[in-house]
């Protein structure tokens, strides 16, 4: 009895950082106007004496050397600062990770990233699980091929496919001292206006809006 031969499967084509190219290639909705993110980035929250002092030296920090700090820089003076503030940890439940990679096939798409840092369910004693956010941060510029925002959106789609919960995935990501927040809910990806690190109000309002993540997240 002849045998025929097996189909070569497809190879799966790889894909750059270029937002706009990740946003074709899945087939994603862009929105401006997203209640569920707009609802996210307008958390508010009384913040205590040690936590107000904290925010001071970060827009201290920000205002005399935010657009000259390098990528690591920018992560233990203001990134750290933040999530310090924020609190997000929960024993057992949630936990900040950093430099993590991340992996899948989707859609015939090899994706690949380096989280700079994410918010995940932990794992043993120190391996994310299910993510739930993904901060890319200080490139210079927007357009390069390392676009902070393409890799975002990258780790959200490898996020969404593995966590398989319908619920939302969340990101941020910093280009200088701006930081912008997002969304990627089903098809639909939503983007808020910047905040900057160079005032302090916003940066207050940053540490608000990752304080809020951490009640979402727990909530689903």
């Amino acid at each position: 009895m002849l045998s025929l031969p097996k189909k070569a499967m497809p190879e799966a084509k790889t894909i750059g950082y270029d937002v706009d190219d990740v946003i074709a290639a899945f087939g994603l909705r862009t929105d401006s106007d997203c209640p569920l993110l707009q609802q996210w980035t307008a958390a508010h929250y009384e913040l205590d004496m040690v936590e107000s002092a904290i925010i001071d030296q970060i827009h201290a920090d920000m205002r005399e050397a935010g657009d000259y700090l390098n990528e690591e820089e920018l992560k233990i003076r203001f990134v750290g600062g933040i999530f310090l503030v924020a609190k997000v940890d929960v024993k057992h439940r949630l936990r900040v990770f950093y430099e993590r990679p991340l992996a899948a096939e989707i859609n015939g798409y090899r994706l690949a990233v380096i989280c700079d840092c994410l918010v995940a369910s932990p794992y043993g004693k120190n391996s994310p699980q299910k993510p739930y956010f993904f901060l890319q941060e200080f490139k210079k510029g927007k357009g390069e091929k390392n676009d902070p925002e393409g890799q975002m959106l990258t780790a959200m789609l490898i996020a969404q496919q593995r966590n398989e919960d319908g619920q939302p995935i969340y990101g941020g990501f910093l280009v200088g001292t701006d930081w912008r927040f997002a969304m990627l809910i089903g098809q639909e990806y939503c983007v808020s206006d910047k905040f900057d690190a160079t005032q302090r109000d916003e940066i207050e309002q940053i540490v608000c809006i990752v304080r809020r993540l951490k009640d979402l997240v727990l909530a689903d």
